[in-house]
């Protein structure tokens, strides 16, 4: 039986297009009129769910009128304005040329951001299990689920496709000519389902493989590790620059080819301006031996892609084992219980907070690649790496760690369940500030000893004893900027609920924060790296933030909860 839309209710215009295709849904096994159902409230929700696509965008509930209209794109886009940033700047590559090279960076940069947003974005409606708890004991199979998990996905996915593509078809329209174009508008479509679907297809094995916690954190570590990997990827065109490697790609096909799917779908595109060679003929096929596998094995997974997301309810009963690493850096409280309980569950809590991971994380990885980024750029004198130890100056770029500051601080204001934190609220002998003085130093010691530590492996070889001495000053700032970042934007750590616009107005102002404090820190530093300086410029240099983190320390020693409002 067939759907009929009523005419008194205002819909929203994705239900509309799906009516005329109910026999499709009817082929597969899905009943359409509890797809519809449930996608109708999926939207709805979306304008009332804090927590979803908290990453890039914040959907207002001003974008209804009333709570029964379902809200329509004008909303999103008016959240996505920077993919339409993106999207002019590919559009723009494209004026310098169409060849088979150009066209493989555009479909590389569009599968990096394209890919990254569903990896971050979506994984909280991708990786829902609530929908086969709630909706799923109300008689809804689970072709009917997944056909709507899958349909919600994919309505913001081609929005932002839409926002990244627009600028270079227009500009294809007018570089090359209209039938261009439109190949290569098909071909961006054809592109986009199969990387959604490899995405899907990545998150089955993990689901397969892991179960309960153990899942959830490969998942987060399989996120994170991605995100880290297309920033420094942003950066190999300046150091392929530097070690002068060429830009051009030819369309010949290699082994390594096998894993390149942005080459092949740049191919048919490269055909059409040419000839068709062998090679280019290879990639096309790739393409569309690819595309049609990755739908056929999903639509053949799907039932089970439902039942195995069940493992992600399932939490484990075995109490947190505290680590080496955690009881080391817990020393600074040894004598006072209180502050020791307090930087433990600090600890456990960030540890529990996965969003604030895929938020924090990528940043910290951004600021190592940043660091030897700088060195390439600037260290290197004629491809000699030797050129390093003679310019001490490159030690201050482990000043970039001190970047991330913000970004660390800012977010723990936030988590997926603040009203835990009413609870600590109503507590007489809870000391708000002694808690938000132990969750700066989880974070310290957790992210930032730990990313110090590691740059300071990797750059005293190479750089001298000058490095080992800067990094340990870098990381005293990053401690006494992180308090006063911590003291004039969050009262109490975890009892937030995140929002995009508010979080980009905190770190705006304490990024201009973090510059201010870092310039003594970094001109004393410089200072102290003149040659006929040594070392006792040095123990000052150091000196100075141990005295100004003890005396930023000791001035809120005395506050606690009752003095904060």
């Amino acid at each position: 039986m067939l759907y009929k839309k009523s005419k008194t209710n205002k819909e929203s215009g994705l239900l509309v297009f799906l009516d005329r295709f109910q026999s499709l849904f009817a082929k597969r096994n899905v009943n359409y009129r509890q797809l519809r159902l449930i996608l109708k409230y999926k939207l709805l929700l979306d304008t009332r769910d804090t927590s979803f696509f908290t990453v890039f965008m914040q959907m207002q509930t001003s974008n209804t009128k009333q709570d029964d209209e379902i809200p329509t794109a004008r909303g999103l886009l008016r959240s996505l304005w920077y993919y339409g940033i993106y999207g002019v700047i590919f559009g723009l590559l494209l004026l310098f040329g169409t060849s088979f090279s150009a066209m493989c960076y555009f479909f590389l940069a569009y599968f990096m951001i394209l890919f990254t947003t569903i990896l971050s974005s979506f994984s909280s409606v991708l990786l829902d299990p609530r929908d086969r708890q709630i909706i799923g004991v109300r008689g809804v199979n689970n072709q009917t689920l997944n056909a709507a998990r899958l349909i919600h996905i994919s309505y913001y996915v081609g929005i932002i496709a839409f926002l990244l593509v627009g600028p270079a078809f227009l500009i294809l329209i007018w570089r090359a000519s209209p039938v261009f174009a439109i190949l290569f508008l098909i071909d961006v479509v054809l592109f986009t389902i199969f990387t959604s679907f490899v995405a899907l297809l990545l998150y089955f094995v993990i689901l397969h493989t892991f179960n309960g916690d153990k899942l959830r954190n490969m998942i987060n570590v399989f996120q994170v590790a991605f995100m880290i990997l297309i920033y420094a990827a942003t950066q190999l065109p300046n150091l392929l620059d530097n070690l002068d490697v060429s830009f051009t790609i030819s369309p010949i096909w290699h082994w390594w080819s096998i894993i390149a799917f942005p080459f092949w779908f740049a191919a048919p595109l490269a055909a059409w301006q040419s000839a068709w060679t062998p090679s280019l003929i290879i990639f096309t096929s790739f393409a569309i031996l690819g595309l049609i596998l990755s739908v056929i094995y999903y639509l053949h997974i799907s039932s089970q892609f439902e039942v195995m997301l069940e493992k992600l309810a399932v939490h484990s009963d075995k109490t947190p084992r505290i680590g080496v690493w955690q009881q080391l850096m817990a020393w600074p409280y040894r004598h006072n219980l209180r502050k020791r309980e307090y930087f433990n569950l600090a600890w456990r809590l960030n540890q529990t907070e996965r969003d604030y991971h895929l938020r924090v994380y990528p940043v910290l990885g951004l600021t190592v690649v940043i660091v030897f980024v700088f060195l390439v750029e600037f260290g290197i004198d004629g491809g000699h790496w030797e050129a390093l130890l003679q310019n001490r100056w490159l030690t201050l770029t482990v000043y970039a760690m001190s970047f991330s500051i913000p970004q660390l601080i800012i977010n723990l204001r936030y988590s997926s369940t603040p009203e835990a934190m009413n609870v600590f609220k109503v507590i007489p002998e809870f000391h708000a500030q002694v808690f938000r003085q132990a969750t700066i130093w989880m974070v310290v010691a957790r992210l930032l000893i730990p990313q110090a530590l590691l740059l300071a492996v990797l750059l005293t070889p190479l750089l001298g004893w000058q490095a080992l001495i800067t990094d340990i000053n870098a990381t005293l700032y990053s401690l006494l900027i992180s308090q006063i970042i911590a003291g004039q934007s969050m009262k109490l750590p975890f009892a937030a609920v995140y929002t995009a616009s508010q979080s980009s107005s905190l770190g705006l102002a304490n990024s201009f924060i973090t510059v201010l404090v870092l310039i003594p820190g970094v001109g004393l530093n410089a200072v102290a790296l003149i040659p006929k300086f040594g070392w006792g410029n040095f123990l000052i240099t150091v000196a100075w933030p141990i005295i100004l983190d003890l005396a930023l320390h000791q001035s809120n020693k005395a506050v606690t909860i009752s003095s904060q409002g």
